[in-house]
């Protein structure tokens, strides 16, 4: 690990031989994995450089960006360019398989080749991507697998959320340390001729069903067909089978409704038939929830009906934490699937019933701990700087379509948030309605943040009309269109010393002066929500925000998560006032520690 001003408490937890060794995709998890994170030969690059037949001349952790202090590196490369190369051996039981190989994502174009041939290019830094390099292996070697990673970040009009071209020390406001190159798990994974690439499970509370569409790949044309069976609690509840073409329809009776307080889960297993036999060609464990979210009307004032938010039929005001995602010593990577698991359970012990993970999509593993754990995750798209060509247009709306279809199964996700602030908003109108069309199963904010920046626009479009207010928060007027949310307020910030990024140059929203102060701020603002919410329709509000992040000093937490900053009790006691009563007393306690499962095996490398 490199020197880096802070660190959170999981970094000495990080095993250079064992780095986030848990399986990366759980919604869709087959029987063997080989985890291909660790040590990598690593150097810097330049434009047109060709394959590297040497080795390397350096070493980065990997999936820890090479900004980061844990990859060994933690330096800004001013080609914005770099070679990585590793080696593996296929497990003797693969020799007869197709090899996926798998990128939970790199930022932010990945050229990939194995054994010196080049396999495929992608770009776009937040979607997880595979190559089938099963025609690329040679039987009985040692393999050998490079990546040539360009990641232009601000000087370019590509998808980059809070990131900017600037050194880590001189953080400027808003924005925090770029984030470049693999930062997320690679894994092979072997499977048959014939495989299920992707698949599409949509429950529906009202019919009490679940509707189950899978891709498959295909090397000997079509016929194929697919058997889905729901589980609950072991037991077998559902099964249908029908061909792989069509939707398949599971009807789940009296469903276990999936809540906040109550985050009921099914598994789910699929199976790819032989056309005609029951030969299985394929299969995988994945899981799903019966719930709805909606927004539906409220009688008010007994005259006029109102939009509001509701979670399977019933009114639950949301309220979380502006989430940024960042780590001082990993930055957008986590050190370890437990800190990733804290930072939601944590909030569930603050008494928060959502998280808004702003401008920055996580790993699937964190989606994982929301479901399980049983928290609402407001998801919003990461911005751009507005872009200037066609082509960088192309590659906006094409990387948000991608991102979408790899996270809809999560039944944490309850809304996608396409624009902030106006930051890279362009046909704002088209694009909300083309997620809208995309993902029918969810709702959909144009752009959060009306109010903020300028021109001052409402663009009238999606399910939710959000505004943006700092100190104190504020509530658009309700309406029988959209519902209303105050998508962010707060940032009540102070200086903890000994817990500062850069203790020169930090730069806060508001500065009090210590946990009193600022606490008393804090329930200030809580009871003009309730009033809010009793007195005007508002269904929820975002605090910003969760920790400190490098130039802002407003969380709830130190950056390194290892200081409160407000009362923890009263605070708690204040966010459990704006919902509980929704749902009932029992939503008070808090969330019980879960057992990780083990997964499926994990081939040792």
């Amino acid at each position: 690990m490199a020197d880096v001003p802070l660190a959170t408490p999981w970094a000495s937890d990080v095993d250079p031989g064992s780095v986030l060794g848990e399986y990366p995709r759980p919604l869709m998890q087959r029987s063997q994995w080989l985890n291909l994170n660790g040590v990598w030969q690593f150097q810097q690059a330049g434009p047109g450089d060709a394959y590297p037949q040497q080795a390397l001349a350096e070493t980065i952790l990997v999936p820890f960006a090479w900004e980061s202090a844990l990859s060994g590196q933690r330096k800004v490369l001013n080609t914005h360019r770099a070679w990585y190369k590793r080696t593996f051996r296929v497990p003797a039981a693969w020799q007869d398989k197709r090899l996926l190989l798998h990128f939970g994502a790199v930022d932010w174009q990945a050229q990939v080749f194995v054994n010196g041939r080049f396999v495929g290019q992608h770009q776009g830094g937040f979607a997880p991507f595979s190559f089938d390099i099963s025609d690329f292996i040679v039987v009985g070697a040692e393999q050998e697998v490079a990546v040539n990673v360009y990641d232009p970040g601000s000087a370019e009009g590509v998808a980059l959320g809070k990131q900017a071209n600037q050194r880590f020390a001189d953080p400027g406001r808003y924005t925090y340390s770029p984030v470049s190159g693999i930062w997320q798990t690679v894994w092979l994974e072997p499977v048959g001729e014939r495989y299920i690439t992707a698949h599409r499970a949509v429950s529906d509370i009202d019919r009490q069903t679940l509707t189950v569409q899978a891709d498959v790949d295909s090397h000997h044309g079509d016929g194929l067909r697919l058997r889905a069976t729901a589980f609950w609690q072991g037991n077998p509840v559902a099964q249908a089978v029908g061909s792989r073409l069509d939707p398949l329809v599971l009807e789940i009776p009296q469903p276990q409704l999936w809540w906040p307080h109550s985050p009921n889960l099914y598994d789910l297993k699929l199976e790819l038939l032989a056309s005609d036999s029951d030969e299985v060609l394929d299969q995988f464990t994945s899981y799903f929830a019966m719930r709805k979210i909606a927004i539906e009307d409220r009688i008010r004032n007994r005259r006029s009906a109102v939009k509001v938010l509701t979670l399977n039929h019933k009114f639950v005001f949301q309220f979380g934490p502006l989430d940024q995602g960042y780590w001082p010593d990993g930055l957008y990577t986590a050190p370890t699937d437990e800190a990733l698991r804290w930072d939601i359970e944590q909030a569930k012990n603050w008494g928060f019933n959502m998280i808004r993970k702003h401008i920055k999509v996580e790993p699937q593993r964190w989606y994982y701990w929301a479901d399980k754990l049983g928290m609402l995750v407001w998801q919003d798209l990461p911005s751009t700087f507005k872009p200037r060509f066609e082509s960088e247009k192309t590659q906006f709306e094409t990387e948000i379509q991608q991102i979408i279809k790899s996270f809809w199964n999560h039944p944490s996700i309850i809304q996608w948030v396409v624009f902030n602030e106006h930051w890279g908003a362009y046909d704002v109108e088209r694009i909300t309605r083309n997620v809208m069309a995309l993902d029918q199963t969810r709702l959909v904010t144009g752009n959060s943040g009306i109010d903020a920046g300028e021109p001052d626009i409402d663009y009238e479009v999606g399910h939710i009309k959000d505004n943006h207010h700092y100190r104190p928060p504020t509530n658009p007027f309700a309406n029988n269109r959209r519902a209303v949310v105050n998508g962010e307020y707060g940032a009540i910030g102070y200086k903890i010393s000994g817990h500062l990024w850069d203790s020169d140059g930090e730069w806060v929203h508001h500065n009090y002066a210590g946990k009193p102060e600022a606490t008393e701020e804090y329930l200030r603002f809580i009871g003009m929500l309730n009033e809010f919410k009793h007195n005007d329709e508002l269904s929820g509000a975002v605090y910003t925000q969760w920790t400190d992040v490098e130039n802002e000093m407003n969380g709830l937490y130190t950056y390194d998560r290892k200081v409160e900053k407000l009362d923890h009790k009263k605070v708690r006691e204040a966010n459990l006032s704006l919902w509980q009563n929704d749902l009932g007393d029992s939503v008070a306690s808090a969330p019980k520690a879960l057992s990780e499962d083990g997964g499926p095996e994990s081939v040792s490398n």
